[in-house]
């Protein structure tokens, strides 16, 4: 995996050195890094969103299958509504799996873009892996402490020992990782405050309010989906438990990892809402649930009654009658579900070839709208 990861790191290497030559501020380096990384991934992130809008689309049928079964947890029961949802979704060739190949896809770019941020040795003053080595042996090698996985707190540690006779110990220093006073190359304390307690700070604001926003244009559950109270307890505490963890984790590595982390929020939040605007999930209304539900029962949709045409109305005029008395117009023709005068029911209207199709439908059981 380690071969991999350099691989997918190699071609990103260049910018992130270009950024900070043209910057000379690994912080500013950082944020144009970030936004590079978001516009790559951008194809994965627009193909999430059209999954999501098709499963939105199907919500609606989806959620009419699980009321159906309703308050029944016995085994047989679960699997049946389960083959049904499935059978819904293959029909209308929506995979629900289909939102988690992005995911898998940015996983190791991720893990790989996380390696360049925190080797700028390696990837932007170009030292190989036994020049860093060899800086951590002279340091004391890790049993003080140093490792050659996160050479920025290595950088700040060459910094802090004052020792001049490391190899290219005036290269090592001149990286700049200082933004408004911060050294980012140092790691925040639990024990000791400091202004650095900002980066985790804002790490668990950016998160939790990032989660926020992507659970508010998450496809629509509806009324007739509100969720249990043990589901609503379990979202409120992702919402915090995860902001919580990427705290915490920050409090492990140098201020920088967690300000790029920031930048990482803000601009997840940012691409979150252009999507939803230029992408909108479908919404539905209650009367789309209750359609939906109709639908899978197999029953026609509602019909105006005779009470609801008026008999009083004045009946048009055909041209070949327009000098005709009242007395002398044909007789009107009867609406749908009206009598024809003889006690009969008149004949129905023709099936309307935008309606929903019906069970005994042909071409399929299920039909969106």
């Amino acid at each position: 995996m380690g071969k991999l990861f350099e691989i997918i790191a190699y071609p990103f290497a260049y910018p992130m050195r270009w950024f900070y030559e043209w910057t000379g501020n690994y912080a500013l380096a950082l944020l144009l890094f970030a936004v590079l990384v978001k516009i790559v991934l951008l194809p994965l992130a627009i193909k999430q969103q059209r999954g999501q809008q098709k499963q939105a689309r199907l919500r609606p049928l989806e959620m009419a299958i699980r009321k159906k079964y309703a308050g029944r947890t016995d085994r047989p029961t679960v699997q049946k509504m389960q083959n049904e949802i499935m059978e819904l979704y293959q029909q209308q060739g929506y995979s629900p799996f289909s939102g988690c190949l992005p995911l898998l896809v940015q996983f190791p770019i991720i893990i790989a873009l996380y390696q360049i941020v925190r080797s700028p040795l390696t990837y932007i003053l170009r030292f190989s892996a036994d020049a860093v080595s060899k800086i951590v042996e002279t340091l004391g090698g890790t049993a003080a402490g140093f490792s050659a996985a996160d050479e920025i707190k290595l950088v700040s540690a060459v910094r802090a020992s004052g020792n001049t006779a490391i190899e290219n110990y005036d290269k090592i220093v001149s990286l700049d990782f200082k933004v408004f006073g911060l050294d980012l190359a140092e790691t925040p304390s639990f024990s000791t405050p400091s202004w650095l307690w900002l980066i985790p700070l804002l790490v668990f604001v950016t998160s939790f309010f990032g989660m926020k926003l992507s659970r508010k244009f998450m496809p629509q559950q509806g009324a007739a989906a509100v969720a249990s109270q043990d589901a609503k307890t379990s979202g409120k505490f992702m919402d915090f438990t995860m902001p919580l963890m990427s705290t915490f984790f920050s409090f492990m590595f140098s201020g920088a990892i967690g300000v790029y982390w920031i930048y990482q929020n803000v601009l997840n939040a940012a691409q979150t809402v252009i999507l939803a605007k230029l992408m909108p999930l479908p919404e539905f209304t209650e009367e789309d649930y209750k359609a939906a539900e109709r639908q899978l029962a197999g029953k026609a949709p509602k019909r105006k009654k005779t009470s609801d045409y008026d008999p009083d109305r004045p009946r048009p005029r055909s041209l070949h009658h327009i000098d005709d008395d009242e007395d002398d117009l044909p007789p009107r023709v009867p609406e749908p579900e009206e009598e024809d005068g003889e006690g009969e029911p008149a004949a129905p209207r023709p099936a309307d070839p935008d309606a929903p199709r019906l069970k005994e439908d042909k071409g399929g059981k299920y039909k969106l709208k």
